[in-house]
Order: C-alpha cells, then structure tokens, then sequence
C-alpha cells in the first residue's frame, strides 16, 4: 500500500478564516485569515489579513490590512493563494490596495475550547482575532479538481466556532458570523484551520 502522497508540499501549517456580514442577507462586510505557516518554500512565519467592505460597495475608510513577520511568504501567499480562494476572487481590487507590513510581532491568548485569539502588534497598532465556543474538529481532505485553487491537494482539520469578532486598536469592526454550508455540515462562517497542508501534484 502506498502511504505517501506524491507531489510538492507548498506550505503546511494554520489558516482559520472569521467571516462577517452586517446583514444576513447581504455581501460580506469583513472577510480575514490568519496564516501560521510552519515550513514552506519562503520559510516560517505569520500573516494576519483582513479587508473590509472586501467588494468595494461603498464603505468610508475601509480596512485593508496585511501584516506579518515575513514579507516575502505573505507576498506569495496573497498572490498563489488567498487570490484564489472563492470569496477573495471578487476582491482582487482590494487585495491590489493592500500595504504589506512586515516587522510584526504574533501571540495567542486561549482558554479553549472557550476562546482562541490570534494577536498581531505592529507600529503601535494592534488586531486581535478571536474564535469563541469551539465544536468538536472534522478532518477533510480535498483533491486539486474541488480545492481553491484547482491545483492543490489540501488535507486540513477544521474545528468551526459558535461565534468569532475582529478588532482593530479596540474597535470591534461590524458585523457576525452567519450560518452556511461548510463541507458535510452547517457551521458558522469562521472556523480554526489545524495541521492545513497544500501539496501540488505538478512537480516544479
């Protein structure tokens, strides 16, 4: 039996979304990631992504943040990555708006499965990322023909959260989690992502 998979490993490591709406019924009013990549190409490090108004409808002054402790891996994750993620696929004019800030420093506070938070400090700002009352985990694995990027393998453990918030300086930015389809279930739009690997059967 063949107990390996075959082809490149791109990046492994963790990739939790919050996805937040203003109304229910409505665009995304905040779409963000966090990215804790433990091995790649470019290295280890951190990222912390967040876009409002993501779709350009019309919002003053809307966040668009990108901050991390290596530039390079976060250029390369925005642009072979995150550009293809379906909900991001509308929102490439506002990734195009993005100043990438380097330099930041990332901790987490946890009391789980109550809460975890991804923190990142950065020029004397700080965003803060919390998933609140997590679910028991899933385990999927997806072959390149139905994951984001039709290219990639990816294997992920996903633990969805009852309820998750975004904060910018202490200002909490509108918005909730909605239910929707995510994969065999029902589940808040924002979810841990453990142990999340991309592996490309093309090799380079």
């Amino acid at each position: 039996m063949d107990y390996v998979r075959k082809g490149k490993v791109e990046w492994t490591g963790d990739n939790p979304p919050i996805y937040l709406k203003t109304d229910p019924n409505g665009d995304w009013s905040t779409l963000a990631l966090f990215f804790r990549v433990n091995g790649s190409d470019y290295g280890r490090g951190h990222m912390i992504l967040v876009l409002e108004d993501p779709y350009n409808r019309g919002q003053a002054n809307p966040v668009r943040l990108c901050s991390t402790d290596n530039e390079q891996l976060a250029r390369y994750l925005l642009d072979d990555f995150v550009r293809k993620f379906g909900l991001f696929r509308p929102a490439q004019q506002a990734i195009d708006a993005l100043q990438v800030i380097g330099g930041a420093t990332f901790s987490v506070e946890a009391d789980y499965p109550r809460h975890v938070t991804e923190i990142a400090s950065f020029g004397g700002h700080r965003v803060e990322m919390r998933w609140s009352d997590l679910q028991d985990m899933f385990a999927v694995a997806q072959p390149p023909k139905d994951s984001q990027t039709g290219r990639h393998e990816m294997f992920s453990v996903f633990q969805p959260a009852r309820s998750a918030s975004i904060t910018l300086d202490g200002r909490r930015l509108a918005g909730e989690t909605v239910e929707r389809d995510f994969f065999d279930r029902r589940a808040q739009s924002a979810a841990l992502a453990h142990s999340e690997s991309w592996i490309c059967e093309e090799q380079p």
